[in-house]
C-alpha cells in the first residue's frame, strides 16, 4: 500500500500535466488512491461482463469472428489496463489509449452487435457497457477538459459506428457530464480539507515552537535561582558576608552559569540554521550513567552552605542524557535546600531501576517544614525540581512534615503519585 501512495504521489505532482495537482496532502492522496482502485474495478467488471454478453449473443451476431476478436482484445486491454494503472499510478497517456481502444470499439459496434439490440434502447449492448466505463474512467485520468473532451468523442464514435436516432448516445453525455462533476466536487472537497490540515499542521507547529521556547525559558529560570538568585538571597540575609571569598566564588561559579546559558543560545542558533540547510533529523538522546551524574550533584561544592554527608544507594541505571541531566539537577536543587533549611548535614541519595524507568529518593531527616505554608512566589521546588522533572517527560513528589525531615521522590518516565 506504500508503494501504491508513493506511485500515487508522483501522478498527482508530474504527470497529470497541466491538471495535475503541485502538492497533495493526505485527504486528495485518498481520495486517488480509492479512486485508482474504483476506476480499475470497473473497468475490469465491465470487461468481463461485457464478454459475457457478447458470448452469449455471439449466435446472432452478423460477424461472430469479429465479436471475438474485438472481445478478445477489451480483455487484455483491461488486464494490462488494470496492472499498469496499479503499479505506475494513474497517468494522462493511460487514459488516452483507453479512450481511443473505445473510440475504435464503437466506430465498429454496427457489426459487433446484432440489429435487434442495435435498435433497442440504451445500455442493452455489450459495447455501451464499455463506454459507459470509459466514459466514467476518462473524467479520473484525463481531468477537466480533456475528460469532457474524451466524453464528446466517444459520443460522436458511438454515433457514426450505429447511426441513428437512439437514447445511448445521449446516456454517454449525461454519464460523462454527471461524472466529471462529481470528480470536481470531490478533489475540491479533498483540497478543502487538505487546507484544514495544513493549517492545522502550521498552527501545531507554531505552538510546539511555542511551548519548546517557554520550556527553555524557564530552564534558564531555574538556573538562575539555583545560582544568581540563590546568591542574592544569601547575601540579603546575611549568610555570606560581601566582601568574603565565599561570594567571590559563588559570583564566579554564577558567571559561568550565566556564560553557559549564553553559549547554548548560540549553539541553538547554529543548530537551527544546519537543521534548516540540512534538512537532517535529531539523532537520538544517547544512553549515560545515571549514579556518576547524582555522584557528581551530590559533591558539587556549595559555598557559603554547610558540607553534607551523602549516603548513597544507586544502581546502575542508564537512561538518555536529557533526563540524567534534569535528574541530576532536581537532585543538587533539593540537596541545597537540604544544606540550607534542614538543619541537618546527613542525607541520603537512593536510585532504583523501574522497569524501562527510575525512581530517585533525596531522604533527609532534619527540621521539615509545612508544604502548605510555602509562598506561591518561590520557585525552588514548584520549578527547579517539580517543573524541571516535568519537561523531561517525569514527576516529582514532595513529602515534608514540620520536625520530620523531607522526602522528595522524583520518577522518570512519570507513572502518576507513588
Amino acid at each position: 500500500m506504500s508503494e501504491q501512495r508513493e506511485r500515487v504521489t508522483r501522478a498527482s505532482a508530474s504527470t497529470w500535466g497541466r491538471g495535475a495537482i503541485p502538492a497533495a496532502g493526505p485527504a486528495t492522496l485518498s481520495l486517488e488512491r480509492r479512486a485508482l482502485l474504483v476506476t480499475v474495478a470497473l473497468r475490469l467488471s465491465s470487461a468481463a461482463v461485457a464478454a459475457v454478453v457478447a458470448l452469449l449473443g455471439l449466435a446472432s451476431a452478423a460477424n461472430p469472428t469479429w465479436v471475438l476478436l474485438s472481445v478478445t482484445g477489451v480483455l487484455v486491454w483491461a488486464g494490462s489496463f488494470g496492472v499498469h494503472s496499479l503499479r505506475e499510478g494513474p497517468n494522462f497517456r493511460l487514459g488516452v489509449m483507453d479512450v481511443a481502444i473505445c473510440a475504435a470499439l464503437c466506430l465498429l459496434h454496427g457489426r459487433l452487435v446484432p440489429g435487434s439490440v442495435l435498435t433497442a434502447s440504451a445500455g442493452s449492448g455489450w459495447v455501451d457497457l464499455v463506454a459507459s466505463a470509459t466514459v466514467l474512467n476518462a473524467q479520473y485520468f484525463l481531468r477537466q477538459p480533456h475528460g469532457l473532451l474524451a466524453t464528446a468523442v466517444i459520443t460522436a464514435t458511438y454515433t457514426i459506428g450505429a447511426p441513428g436516432l437512439r437514447e445511448a448516445p445521449l446516456v454517454l453525455a449525461l454519464q460523462g457530464i454527471l461524472s466529471a462533476g462529481m470528480f470536481v466536487l470531490l478533489r475540491r472537497a479533498a483540497g478543502s480539507a487538505d487546507s484544514v490540515l495544513a493549517a492545522e499542521a502550521v498552527a501545531q507547529a507554531n505552538e510546539m515552537a511555542r511551548a519548546a521556547a517557554r520550556t527553555d525559558e524557564r530552564d534558564h529560570q531555574r538556573r538562575l535561582h539555583d545560582t544568581v538568585l540563590a546568591t542574592l538571597t544569601m547575601v540579603s540575609t546575611g549568610a555570606i558576608a560581601d566582601r568574603s571569598d565565599t561570594l567571590r566564588r559563588r559570583a564566579l561559579a554564577d558567571l559561568r552559569v550565566i556564560q553557559g546559558l549564553a553559549d547554548e543560545a548560540d549553539e541553538a542558533d547554529g543548530a537551527d540554521g544546519a537543521d534548516e540547510a540540512d534538512g537532517a533529523s535529531a539523532a537520538p538522546a544517547p544512553l549515560v550513567p545515571l549514579d556518576e551524574a547524582l555522584r557528581a550533584a551530590a559533591s558539587a561544592p556549595r559555598p557559603g552552605l554547610p558540607t553534607l554527608t551523602v549516603e548513597f544507594g544507586l544502581a546502575p541505571v542508564r537512561l538518555p542524557h536529557p533526563v540524567v541531566t534534569a535528574l541530576a539537577e532536581a537532585v543538587a536543587e533539593a540537596l541545597t535546600n537540604v544544606a540550607r533549611h534542614a538543619g541537618t548535614s546527613a542525607v541520603q541519595v537512593r536510585a532504583e531501576a523501574v522497569g524501562a524507568g527510575v525512581v530517585v529518593l533525596v531522604l533527609d531527616r532534619g527540621r521539615g517544614f509545612d508544604l502548605a505554608a510555602v509562598p506561591a512566589h518561590r520557585r525552588g521546588l514548584r520549578e527547579s525540581i517539580v517543573g524541571r522533572m516535568a519537561a523531561v517527560g517525569g514527576g516529582a513528589w514532595i513529602e515534608a512534615r514540620p520536625g520530620d525531615g523531607v522526602r522528595v521522590m522524583l520518577r522518570w518516565p512519570a507513572s502518576g503519585a507513588p
